[in-house]
């Protein structure tokens, strides 16, 4: 049992550097404008590939280690599996929003000629598209939050990754309102506000493989 936790442990802390490192990838993280992602996408197109396939390895990796959560042993009376199944889903809504991602890289290549309807598919999935994608990806950060909050509740981990995720979304929706009522010209890059949140996540992890060391000194 405890090898699966120090596995599941390292795994979460593992999936949440990955998560941060495809958005560093990214070109201008954040951004909905069809033509400034085509052309930024164009600018840096090997980037934006390595971004696909680390943010596709990252979802691989939450999942197996929610998998070797649910299988660690502890008393499942005691689980709210809302936070497992929240951020399950998440991980499933990361993995397609790669495949937006790798949309764009395709669209951007020599080979593809007719601009005007590449910006038409690119506009779409950047609006219309968005309606099936959200629902997915939003349950990724809720999840997480849920998640910490119930470990610490067991205490099978502090309260510190559920502070510090807390602290991103207050940072996230702070950042959103002041843009939007025009308060800063500058808002916080969202690639901090992403690496708060994927600190809280990798913090988690590793408490998840100090809990595992406190339960062989315990049995010992």
């Amino acid at each position: 049992m405890n090898r699966q936790i120090i596995l599941a442990g390292y795994l979460f802390s593992l999936a949440a550097v990955t998560f941060w490192i495809s958005w560093y990838l990214m070109p201008d993280p954040g951004t909905t404008d069809t033509l400034h992602i085509l052309k930024i996408v164009k600018e840096q197109r090997a980037s934006v590939l390595d971004s696909v396939t680390v943010q596709i390895i990252s979802s691989l990796l939450y999942l197996t280690a929610l998998f070797l959560l649910l299988q660690k042993g502890f008393d499942k009376r005691r689980i709210n599996l809302a936070g497992v199944i929240l951020l399950g889903i998440g991980a499933m809504g990361l993995c397609a929003d790669a495949f937006f991602h790798l949309l764009a890289y395709y669209m951007t290549d020599a080979s593809v000629t007719i601009q005007q309807d590449i910006v038409t598919v690119m506009n779409f999935m950047q609006t219309d598209a968005l309606v099936f994608l959200v629902p997915l990806l939003l349950p990724f950060f809720f999840g997480s939050l849920a998640l910490a909050i119930n470990l610490s509740k067991q205490q099978i981990i502090s309260k510190t990754p559920a502070w510090i995720i807390g602290i991103s979304f207050i940072i996230g929706i702070a950042n959103a309102i002041a843009n939007k009522a025009g308060l800063i010209d500058t808002g916080i890059p969202m690639l901090v506000i992403l690496g708060v949140f994927a600190i809280g996540q990798a913090v988690a992890g590793l408490e998840l493989m100090s809990f595992s060391k406190r339960l062989k000194l315990a049995g010992s």
